[in-house]
């Protein structure tokens, strides 16, 4: 978990530096990665089939300051949050992580824990429970929502983290996602899972769930300048990490919504 707001940078990271590819840098292209020689680069081309999924934000006319404020808001929410390309990662927003032998260690998102904030609770499959994937195994609680978690894999529920669940209620603390929740014995192979997420898929999956939070914070901003309603980005100069303060009930709960396809056909 992280304290606090110290150190924050003012510009959204680059998504190879969130997966620990590079040091800090900040991202120059608003996150259009399709068009970035630095992550075709990187990538060895466009990243996978979810590549070509990849949704551009559309052009805004609003100022400039504006769009810095989007910016700068992301850099925070996500400040903290790594991207680790050894695991994998569910569209349930999960990772995974297989590299021990007989056992599958599963954890939430940090950016999603960040979007959430404050939780209210996290309902867990206690010790001993069958999992199915990719049924629901637990619920995050958090005001009028509540947010499925779908197994990612089939297995028996072994141990549950209840450090992880005191720590992401506590506050003033901003859930960096790298603690584990579950450890689970998988009655499947992990390496085979289908609609588990690795490498470039991985990141163009991550960049889809940013791109999707960076559009939303435009369009609030844009209609409350419009409004002549003061952005509410900040709370006597430090950032406010409750995006529905941010982005109203409404969107943020549309937000919450195609985040985790809770009403998807």
């Amino acid at each position: 978990m992280v304290q606090g707001t110290a150190g924050w940078q003012e510009e959204p990271p680059c998504i190879w530096a969130l997966a620990g590819v590079l040091s800090f840098r900040p991202c120059d292209r608003h996150y259009e990665c399709e068009a970035c020689p630095l992550f075709q680069a990187l990538s060895g081309g466009p990243a996978g089939a979810e590549a070509s999924e990849l949704e551009v934000p559309v052009a805004t006319v609003a100022h400039a300051a504006l769009e810095h404020q989007v910016n700068a808001y992301l850099a925070r929410l996500v400040a903290g949050c790594t991207l680790h390309l050894d695991r994998a990662y569910s569209s349930g927003h999960w990772w995974v992580d297989s590299s021990q032998a007989h056992q599958v260690t599963l954890g939430i998102e940090g950016h999603v824990l960040r979007a959430l904030q404050p939780v209210d609770d996290i309902v867990t499959p206690r010790g001993g429970v069958w999992l199915r994937r990719p049924d629901p195994c637990g619920w995050i609680l958090r005001g009028r929502v509540s947010v499925p978690l779908h197994a990612p894999l089939s297995g028996e529920v072994e141990q549950v983290n209840p450090r992880y669940l005191a720590g992401v209620k506590a506050p003033g603390t901003f859930a960096d996602g790298d603690e584990w929740l579950l450890r689970v014995t998988p009655h499947e192979n992990p390496e085979t899972v289908p609609g588990l997420y690795r490498g470039a898929e991985a990141l163009a999956w991550h960049l889809k769930n940013i791109q999707l939070l960076q559009r939303s914070l435009r369009e609030a901003l844009e209609q409350q300048a419009a409004d002549s309603v003061g952005a509410t980005l900040a709370d006597g100069g430090e950032p406010t990490l409750n995006l529905e303060a941010v982005l109203g009930r409404a969107r943020f709960e549309a937000v919450v919504d195609r985040m985790f396809r809770i009403h998807s056909s």
